[in-house]
C-alpha cells in the first residue's frame, strides 16, 4: 500500500510541476513507461530516481520527506508476512487517509456512533474537543478545524468522488454540544446528502437487528490503475490500513452492501434527518 501511496503522491507532484509522464521520463533518462509504472504503484523507484524525481518537480521538503518515508516503508521485509496490516502510528496513519481520501474514486463509509469527519461542521468539532476538555485555544482544536475544512471541499471539487454513507441513528441522537450544534449538524448532513455525487443512508432504531452494526470502517475503490480496494479502521492512537489479504477487503465491500440494505433509503433518510433536527429545533427552544 505505501508503494500506492509513493505512486499517488508523485503523480500528484509532476501534475503540480505541469510534466507529463513521458517528459519526465526524458529528464529522468528512464523508458516512457517507467513513470506510469511507478504512479500506478506496480514497481518500486529507488532512491537515487527518486530524489531525481523530487527535485524535478520542485517538491517541498515536506513532501521530499513524506515520500522518502513512503519509499522507505514499501521496501518488503525479510519475513514479514504477505498478509499483515499496514498501520501507521501517530500523523503519518491520518496523511495516508488524506492521500486515499483524495486520490480515490469512490468511498463508501460507515458511521455508527458519531458523524464521519468529512461530514462535521464545525461547531461539532469544536464540541467533541470541548467534551474532552480540550482548551478551545489548543494549536490542534485549529489544526484539526483547517483540515476538515479542506476534506469538505473534496465533496464539490470539479470531478469529485462518488460517497456514499451509511450511518446509525445512534449517531443523530447523541448530542455532541447541545441542542443547536446538533440541529446545525443534521440540516448540513441532509444538504449534503442533496449532492449528485452522495448517496446518505441511516439505519434507523427500529431496523431488524443487525450484528455487525458496532463497526465503523472506511472502503476506497479507485479508478485507475490502482484498483485494489483498500479498507481504513481508525482506532485509538492509531490505524489500520487493509489491502490484501482480498477476501478480507472484499468482506468488508459485502458488509457495507448488506448494511446499505437494512438502511433506510436516500430519501426516507433525508426525511428522518429533518425530522431529527426539527426535534433539536424544539429543545432548543424549550432551554
Amino acid at each position: 500500500m505505501q508503494r500506492r501511496l509513493l505512486g499517488a503522491e508523485l503523480l500528484r507532484l509532476r501534475e503540480i510541476a505541469g510534466l507529463t509522464q513521458d517528459e519526465a521520463a526524458t529528464r529522468l533518462g528512464k523508458q516512457g513507461n517507467k513513470v506510469s509504472r511507478v504512479e500506478s504503484g506496480k514497481i518500486g523507484i529507488d532512491r537515487t530516481d527518486l530524489d531525481a524525481l523530487l527535485e524535478l518537480y520542485g517538491a517541498s521538503e515536506k513532501d521530499q520527506v513524506w515520500c522518502r518515508e513512503l519509499n522507505r516503508t514499501a521496501k518488503p521485509k525479510r519475513g514479514r508476512p504477505a498478509s499483515e496490516t499496514t498501520l501507521y502510528l501517530g500523523p503519518r496513519w491520518f496523511r495516508a487517509f488524506r492521500d486515499l481520501e483524495a486520490d480515490a474514486s469512490e468511498i463508501m463509509e460507515v458511521g455508527t456512533e458519531i458523524v464521519p469527519g468529512i461530514l462535521q461542521t464545525d461547531d461539532y468539532i469544536r464540541a467533541m474537543f470541548d467534551a474532552q476538555e480540550v482548551d478551545p485555544a489548543d494549536r490542534i482544536v485549529d489544526d484539526t478545524l483547517r483540515v476538515r475544512a479542506d476534506r469538505r471541499q473534496l465533496l464539490t471539487r470539479e470531478n469529485p468522488a462518488r460517497f456514499a454513507f451509511v450511518l446509525s441513528e445512534s449517531a443523530l441522537r447523541r448530542r455532541i454540544g447541545g441542542p443547536a450544534v446538533m440541529a446545525e449538524q443534521l440540516r448540513h448532513l441532509t444538504e449534503v446528502a442533496m449532492l449528485p455525487n452522495v448517496t446518505l443512508q441511516v439505519i434507523p432504531f427500529d431496523a431488524r437487528s443487525y450484528a455487525h452494526l458496532n463497526t465503523d470502517f472506511t472502503l476506497f475503490r479507485f479508478g485507475h490503475e490502482m484498483a485494489n480496494d483498500i479498507v481504513y479502521l481508525e482506532m485509538f492512537s492509531d490505524a489500520a490500513y487493509l489491502d490484501k489479504p482480498p477476501e478480507t477487503v472484499r468482506r468488508y465491500a459485502e458488509l457495507f452492501g448488506r448494511l446499505r440494505g437494512v438502511a433506510l433509503g436516500p430519501v426516507e433518510s433525508r426525511n428522518l434527518l429533518e425530522t431529527v433536527a426539527e426535534e433539536y429545533v424544539m429543545a432548543t427552544a424549550r432551554s
